[in-house]
C-alpha cells in the first residue's frame, strides 16, 4: 500500500533540519541579464529595419506593374500636335481591338475587321488556323502601344507593340483601307522581338 506525502511533514523536518528559507524579495536584474535583453531588443531593431526595407524594395519593384486586362494604348487616338479630343476615326484602336480578339479567341469578331478584298484571299478556316498557330503571340498580354499612326486618304499604317506581363514584346505593323463602314485591316503583322 502506498502513502500519500504530507506537506506538513515536509515543512516540520525541513524547520528541524535548518533549511526552510523565508521568502527574499526580488533583486535588481543582474548585469548578465541586462545583456541578454539588450541583445535581444538589437535582435528586434534588427528584425524591423529587415522587414521595412524588404517591404519598400517590394514596392518600387512592383510599383510598374499593372494589372488587370490588356490596357489600350490612348495617346495614340490624339492628332499628332494637337490637345484636341481623340480623332474617332483613328486605325490604331481598331488594330488594338482587333488583336485583343483574337488573344481571346473570339476569331469570328476579329475576322469581321478584316477588309473585303483581305477575306476574299484568306478564308475564316484559315484565318482561325493561322491564329491558333500563332496563340503564344498573343497570351499574356499586358498593353498596347501605338504612338503614331499616317492617313493617306482612304488608306492608312501604323506601328507599335504588344508588351507582355512576363517581359518582351512584339512587333506590329499594319496597313489599314477605308471602307464604306470605316476603317479595315488590309495587312497585320506580328513579330515577336
Amino acid at each position: 500500500m502506498t502513502r500519500g506525502i504530507n506537506i506538513n511533514d515536509i515543512h516540520q523536518k525541513s524547520t528541524e533540519l535548518g533549511t526552510v528559507q523565508t521568502p527574499v524579495q526580488a533583486e535588481e536584474p543582474r548585469s548578465y541579464d541586462l545583456r541578454f535583453y539588450g541583445r535581444v531588443l538589437l535582435a528586434a531593431f534588427i528584425l524591423i529595419i529587415l522587414c521595412a526595407g524588404f517591404v519598400t524594395c517590394s514596392l518600387v519593384v512592383n510599383r510598374g506593374k499593372q494589372t488587370g486586362p490588356a490596357r489600350y494604348d490612348l495617346s495614340s487616338l490624339f492628332k499628332a500636335g494637337t490637345q484636341a479630343f481623340p480623332d474617332p476615326s483613328n486605325p490604331c484602336i481598331l488594330l488594338q481591338e482587333y488583336l485583343e480578339l483574337t488573344s481571346r479567341g473570339s476569331y469570328e469578331r476579329a475576322y469581321d475587321y478584316l477588309c473585303e478584298g483581305l477575306k476574299k484571299e484568306v478564308s475564316f478556316e484559315e484565318f482561325v488556323a493561322n491564329s491558333e498557330k500563332n496563340s503564344l503571340l498573343f497570351r499574356d498580354v499586358e498593353r498596347y502601344r501605338f504612338s503614331q499612326y499616317g492617313v493617306d486618304g482612304t488608306t492608312a499604317s501604323t506601328s507599335g507593340y504588344m508588351e507582355y506581363g512576363v517581359g518582351g514584346r512584339s512587333l506590329v505593323e499594319a496597313a489599314f483601307t477605308k471602307e464604306e463602314d470605316g476603317w479595315r485591316i488590309a495587312l497585320v503583322t506580328v513579330v515577336y522581338q
